[in-house]
């Protein structure tokens, strides 16, 4: 018959891994507690150091791109500006140059016809390219007061518009692509 003390001690060391094996798996795994050298940690510590170390020059390394990529995309912005800007500029010298005709008709006494055909000429080109610029008008006559496209300056009597009706447009407004620019300024009808 086998003791009760030494029947334990099998069933415990069966259970926890005394097995030569697995207490050479467990070895490898646990760190060494207390009997490393002072080399070893030397080792360890060093390692760590140069860890930290690249760790660090890779955080260095990335803040400089994210700046170049930052500083590169707001050049590249501002070019985009100047280049849109260029394109407006361009499209608009011709009606400087008509503009310019027109004056020295006027200068030169030029009849009032030609000259209101030439003013309607020059405004209905800036009216195309601002339209290709994505820019509306905001013409409101006899539509219902809109307080976010229309700036009322004063309400009428009025017998040919009912009540909160815009009765006469003083200034066209405009919206860029949908985004009002300024407001129509309107007489309202009470």
């Amino acid at each position: 018959m086998v003791p009760k003390d030494e029947t334990t001690n099998d069933h415990v060391s069966a259970h926890h891994g005394d097995t030569p094996e697995a207490g050479s798996d467990m070895a490898a795994e646990a760190p060494d507690t207390g009997t490393e050298t002072l080399e070893e940690l030397n080792e360890r510590l060093a390692k760590s150091e140069a860890e930290a170390t690249e760790y660090l020059d890779m955080l260095r390394r990335t803040q400089a791109e994210m700046d170049n990529f930052r500083k590169r995309m707001m050049k590249e912005h501002e070019r985009v500006i100047e280049c849109a800007a260029e394109g407006i500029v361009t499209e608009l010298l011709p009606l400087i140059d008509n503009l310019e005709r027109a004056l020295d008709s006027a200068r030169a006494g030029a009849e009032r016809e030609t000259l209101a055909g030439g003013v309607e000429l020059i405004y209905s080109q800036l009216m195309t390219i601002l339209g290709k610029q994505g820019v509306s008008v905001i013409d409101p006559g006899g539509v219902e007061f809109d307080p976010q496209a229309h700036q009322a300056v004063m309400q009428v009597e009025s017998s040919e518009y009912g009540e909160n009706v815009v009765a006469e447009v003083l200034q066209k407004g405009y919206e860029l692509n949908g985004k009002l620019l300024r407001p129509a300024m309107v007489k309202v009808a009470k």
